[in-house]
């Protein structure tokens, strides 16, 4: 039975301050004679953004849209800067007092947070920062419905906010009739998404949601709703879609690969997975020295050598068989495919990459099994529909040797994604050491199977 001390293990605290939308003064608790932010509790390891607003709102029944996350500064409750919709009533009956923020003293808001607080009322867009201000909801509206020119677009109160920050946003706008509305916005290190993504967009529209509008301000884009993710609806029949377009996809990307890489798709071609192998495996050999943990075997330093020596004979024979490189999704899941009844697109493009196509098909099988046990009986099929997509590109036996190559070598071009971690912190940190023996475990069971001993022997 979970304990009250267990539940609060898994809650994050947080300060909130609500701003109203007119008069820029704050919401306050009074305690004593010091004043206090009102605090609520969301569960760790979710979206933040998404779930202050669902609390905000379930406990004082307040509207409101995330602004901005404080940076947490050492010994303080995370602090979170919301502004109060418009049409909520504020019922004082809760407690609630309107104050500056400047009156709260030091203990409550420390010296930085009050600048940064104050530089967000006043609405300065510090250093490039779009969503760091009041208003900018209303702003992103207006300029939805000046965007869509073939109807009036009615927007109503359903705001759904799945990520906020200063330069991050990705937001729901539902509407009175018609499509809802996508907006979403990066900063570092996904700037680059927005280049990559609106490409995408120009050169392969049928394969993303319609974009609606972009602007490179606020390096963001907005795009029409366009079905719901695969992991509410999967089924053989619309698995089966989303592999018909994503090999679409793919092989019209193959005569763009030069302007793919130029506007900041990753570059993971087998020659590049090849060339880092020995830098993997370095890594794996120091992060498998860090296990503390007995619940699972360590990998020792001669298996990784030969999981090394594997790796590159995989590298080879996959870039022997002559499959054209093409776009890839270097982390494809389920919830980046959405199917509208009919088609399936994709979107969340942060990880695009130029890679062998076979390597998102299979990661598409893997996150389909994990999803529905089900999914495991319908693969064979699904990868004989996939080799049909490829005519004139390799015999039949060359596209088998593929799909035998592939569970390995998406592996560790998982693992490798950007590959600039390797020079970075990044690699130290004990969450992607831990993750990355998981990844070298999973490696070494996939280096183990008879259909890729069987293809390394052709």
């Amino acid at each position: 039975m979970m304990t009250f001390s267990n539940q609060l293990d898994d809650q994050e605290r947080y300060r909130v301050i609500l701003v109203m939308p007119f008069s820029r003064m704050v919401l306050a608790e009074r305690h004593g004679k010091a004043l206090r932010l009102p605090r609520i509790n969301i569960p760790k390891w979710t979206r933040p953004a998404e779930r202050l607003n669902e609390a905000v709102q379930a406990k004082w029944n307040i509207k409101s849209v995330i602004i901005d996350i404080l940076s947490k500064e050492e010994s303080t409750v995370p602090c979170a800067v919301a502004e109060v919709s418009r049409h909520s009533c504020i019922s004082f009956a809760n407690g609630f007092i309107t104050v500056p923020v400047d009156d709260f003293d030091r203990q409550e808001l420390t010296a930085t947070e009050h600048l940064t607080v104050r530089s967000i009322l006043a609405g300065n867009r510090r250093g490039g920062r779009p969503f760091s201000r009041l208003g900018w909801i209303d702003e992103a509206q207006h300029w939805i419905r000046e965007s869509v020119r073939h109807h009036v677009v009615e927007f109503s109160e359903d705001i759904l906010q799945l990520n906020a920050s200063a330069n991050f946003a990705l937001v729901r706008f539902g509407t009175q009739e018609g499509p809802a509305y996508w907006l979403k916005a990066t900063g570092m290190p996904n700037r680059h998404e927005y280049a990559v993504t609106t490409t995408l967009a120009e050169y392969f529209p049928d394969s993303l949601p319609p974009m609606v509008a972009a602007r490179e301000d606020w390096n963001a884009w907005v795009t029409e709703e366009a079905g719901q993710p695969l992991c509410n609806c999967l089924t053989q029949r619309v698995l089966q879609e989303a592999i018909r377009a994503l090999a679409k996809l793919q092989r019209q990307s193959t005569f763009r690969v030069g302007q793919l890489l130029a506007v900041g798709c990753f570059d993971g071609r087998i020659p590049v997975l090849r060339t880092h192998l020995s830098e993997l495996i370095d890594y794996l050999e120091e992060s498998m020295e860090q296990q503390t943990s007995l619940n699972v075997p360590r990998l020792h330093r001669n298996r990784l050598r030969e999981l090394g020596s594997i790796l590159h004979d995989a590298c080879s024979e996959m870039h022997e068989l002559g499959i054209p490189d093409s776009l890839i999704l270097n982390d494809v899941n389920l919830g980046n495919i959405l199917f509208d009844g009919s088609r399936c697109v994709f979107i969340d493009w942060a990880e695009a990459c130029v890679g062998n196509p076979f390597l998102t098909c299979q990661q598409l099988f893997v996150g389909a099994v994990r999803s529905n046990g089900e999914a495991c009986t319908w693969i064979h099929q699904l990868k004989a529909f996939y080799k049909a997509q490829w005519p004139d590109t390799a015999c039949e036996a060359k596209l088998d040797r593929a799909f035998a190559l592939a569970p390995l070598l998406t592996i560790v071009s998982y693992l490798y994604g950007r590959g600039d971690w390797l020079q970075s912190p990044r690699r130290y940190d004990l969450h992607f050491q831990s993750y990355s023996r998981s990844l070298a475990r999973h490696m070494d069971r996939a280096a183990q199977a008879p259909e890729l001993m069987e293809g390394l022997c052709h």
